[in-house]
């Protein structure tokens, strides 16, 4: 089963690397992924992606909401973007505000938890605009208000959502004060808050990763794959975009997400309260628990439905 996994999942990230536009099916994957992971309308309120974003950490290209171990993710990763058909935002002269930031456990309340910024660039560019295939992310000539900052989970608090938003920066986007300095250390924001009142234009690509600490002490509601079949638009969009569209770079046939009802989601934040409380002030505190959870290795990913 393993040996039949990572084929698909090298064949899929083959596939993506050789297209030269995101498919229907693909951008409905992740659409679908941070739904079924309670970060739309919860952390970003709207999500109508042109692309789709891929992150890759030691040549290791991850899948939405893959777990990791804090080892493997303690450097920034590279990013691109293999555009929509439709794309209008992709050129050589639009610039794009890159944010990582942890959403915490599945549940969290956005509006009244503020959220650790992990990563903050203004004014990234793309490369190969206009060209064909992926988009690398340029950092080239940038602002690092926040440079990255591995995840270091507060131990027991759960499996965490660290997200990779991509924004349209346009030229009325004004940063806040306390944000405007190249070499702000990690600290909390209100990601939502940040994107309003800067006038940061639409989300155009976004992805995740899991991050979580020791074994949960708190209930974590449980996790459910996204299956491409089951999209609206996979019977629309053709065999061939239904078998090589969900991996990678993409949303995965072999993925990773995750959902729960709202009741259960709500008592599982309640009740870990107090633990992410102190979990934010370890990771705001410079104390760097990315830094010290040590060699662990990567958590096996928790494998959800194969599409063939």
């Amino acid at each position: 089963m393993l040996a039949l996994l990572s084929i698909l999942a090298l064949a899929a990230s083959a596939s993506a690397q050789n297209a030269t536009t995101a498919t229907a099916t693909q951008i409905a994957a992740i659409k679908a992924h941070f739904s079924q992971a309670q970060l739309v309308p919860q952390f970003v309120q709207t999500f109508q992606p042109e692309g789709v974003l891929s992150v890759t950490y030691g040549g290791q290209e991850i899948t939405p909401g893959q777990k990791l171990a804090a080892s493997a993710v303690g450097s920034s990763p590279s990013m691109s973007i293999l555009p929509a058909s439709n794309a209008t935002r992709f050129t050589d002269t639009t610039v794009y505000t890159v944010i990582m930031a942890d959403a915490d456990i599945v549940g969290t309340n956005s509006a009244t938890t503020p959220q650790t910024r992990h990563w903050l660039v203004n004014s990234v560019g793309i490369s190969n605009a206009g060209g064909q295939g992926s988009y690398p992310l340029n950092f080239t000539g940038s602002t690092a208000i926040t440079d990255y900052a591995g995840p270091g989970p507060f131990e027991g608090t759960g499996s965490h959502r660290y997200v990779f938003l991509v924004y349209s920066q346009p030229g009325a986007f004004t940063p806040p004060a306390n944000l405007s300095l190249a070499g702000t250390p990690l600290g909390t924001m209100f990601v939502q808050q940040y994107v309003t009142s800067t006038g940061l234009g639409a989300l155009v690509a976004a992805n995740y990763i899991q991050v979580e600490n020791g074994v949960a002490t708190v209930t974590v509601p449980s996790t459910t794959a996204v299956n491409t079949a089951t999209l609206s638009v996979a019977s629309s969009s053709g065999s061939a975009s239904g078998s090589a569209s969900g991996v990678g770079a993409s949303a995965s046939s072999v993925s990773r997400s995750m959902t729960s009802g709202a009741s259960a989601a709500s008592n599982s934040a309640a009740a870990a309260t107090s633990s992410r409380s102190a979990g934010q002030k370890a990771e705001v505190g410079g104390v760097g628990m990315g830094l010290i959870v040590g060699a662990v290795g990567v958590i096996g990913a928790v494998v959800g439905a194969v599409v063939l």
